[in-house]
């Protein structure tokens, strides 16, 4: 992640769920580049062209699923941490606990929560944005002057 900016990936199918994202999530200052892919096979090629500071997924993907794709990050790059959140139509208990049990930080109704992404972001940016500050401690020569 560079120092102004969040790389996100969005993969969904649906291309009215796209548009929407990319409206809500440019209005954000965190956010430099978002990409989308409209398969989870796509997605897998942008993946290893560029890899996302964050992943916005569906589960019903055509081929394979949100679940799958989201293992095979997992598998693939186990010593990424990439914020992932999975945003489906489909909000039953039995998904939200595979998807969290594979790896999602967050797990999202479209109909009820897709409004609550912006801050979700900002707050992930903020968070790293400190983690990379660097401490600068203080000239030594100046804390050991004379009395």
């Amino acid at each position: 992640m560079t120092s102004s900016s969040l790389n996100i990936l969005i993969i969904e199918d649906a291309d009215i769920i796209v548009n929407q994202l990319q409206i809500l999530l440019t209005d954000q200052n965190s956010t430099n580049t978002i990409r989308s892919a409209n398969s989870a096979e796509l997605g897998l090629e942008l993946v290893g062209q560029f890899f996302p500071d964050v992943f916005i997924l569906d589960i019903k993907l055509p081929g394979i699923s949100g679940i799958e794709l989201l293992s095979k990050i997992k598998q693939d790059y186990p010593m990424a941490s990439p914020l992932i959140i999975v945003l489906t139509n489909m909000p039953h208990s039995i998904y939200k606990h595979a998807c969290l049990n594979n790896g999602a930080n967050f797990f999202l109704d479209k109909s009820r929560d897709f409004l609550v992404l912006p801050e979700i972001l900002d707050s992930y940016f903020i968070k790293n944005e400190i983690r990379n500050l660097k401490f600068n401690p203080p000239n030594s020569s100046l804390c050991n002057s004379p009395m």
